[in-house]
């Protein structure tokens, strides 16, 4: 494993290392000059989050690293019940990758192929679209074009902005190798055991929920796309002739593929709310856990 590799587990270790030294710290001298009995006694305690954290830490690790258990096992499982066109399933869309890291990375990596993608694809349509209204020859043109586009403009709107966000999960859930011991630092903090818990609950969805957006973004989307000529591979640029090429795919493909990419958006609003909704009452359930196994 290289260096680069190994940087947000060190990252990770040391920001909980920190927090849990300073803890260690102020519970011992507590303990030790404590005035009152009830201070010591609170000392202790504070010892205690400390070693109960930190087994929370080993085990939540345990099941994001360890090949095909936790994450791999139910993110396949929850896309074998998920049917998709033509009889498939949203598993035949996912990586055949056993560790969770492969599987965080592929979805990282993907969803962010696919928002570069579409994002540079429709900055080109607009830069076709100003450059035909800005002589008063072509203007006319820039016109229609941009009228007689608007309901898939209307629809690429939506699919950028949940591309954006399904981005930022995997972006989020990539990173848990180091965010993952920030939240169970800020838990053995009693003033920020509250915000180290709903981190903590976050992660655990976002890891789930982050692959299966993605695997459904490749199974809705690359059709309609490449229709469109969206996830052409080099991306686009401020070409005139690209321009005019993404200009005419939206008049001639713009209805039918506005349809598909209007299925993919609701779908995805749903599913993004279901994933806050399930954060909230996970965060709920481990904070009633953690009151009850951490001295308050």
């Amino acid at each position: 494993m290289g260096l680069l590799q190994l940087m947000p587990r060190i990252l990770g270790t040391t920001l909980y290392g920190g927090i849990a030294v300073a803890v260690l710290i102020h519970g011992y001298t507590k303990y030790l000059a404590g005035p009152t009995p009830d201070v010591r006694r609170e000392g202790v305690d504070e010892i205690m989050d400390v070693v109960v954290g930190s087994a929370m830490l080993a085990v939540l690790y345990a099941l994001l690293e360890s090949p095909g258990t936790f994450l791999p096992s139910m993110v396949k499982t929850i896309a074998l019940a998920v049917p998709i066109n033509n009889g498939t399933t949203l598993a035949n869309y996912l990586p055949n990758a056993t560790d969770p890291k492969s599987m965080l990375q592929w979805s990282y990596l993907t969803a962010r192929q696919y928002f570069d993608n579409v994002t540079s694809w429709y900055a080109t349509f607009w830069y076709g679209v100003l450059g035909l209204s800005a002589f008063p020859l072509t203007s006319p043109l820039g016109w229609y074009a941009q009228q007689a586009t608007w309901y898939l403009q209307m629809m690429m709107t939506y699919t950028i902005t949940n591309l954006g966000f399904i981005y930022a999960l995997n972006l989020i859930a990539y990173n848990s190798w180091w965010l993952l011991p920030l939240g169970i630092g800020l838990v053995i903090v009693r003033q920020t055991r509250s915000i180290g818990t709903f981190i903590v609950a976050f992660l655990i969805i976002v890891a789930i929920v982050g692959p299966l957006l993605t695997a459904y973004t490749v199974a809705a989307l690359t059709k309609p796309l490449s229709q469109l000529g969206a996830l052409t591979k080099g991306g686009w640029t401020s070409d005139i002739t690209k321009a005019f090429t993404v200009i005419y795919a939206m008049l001639t493909q713009g209805y039918n593929q506005g349809l598909s990419m209007q299925t993919y958006d609701v779908t995805v609003d749903v599913v993004l709310a279901l994933a806050l909704a399930a954060s909230y009452v996970l965060y709920r359930l481990l904070d009633e856990v953690i009151v009850n196994v951490l001295p308050t």
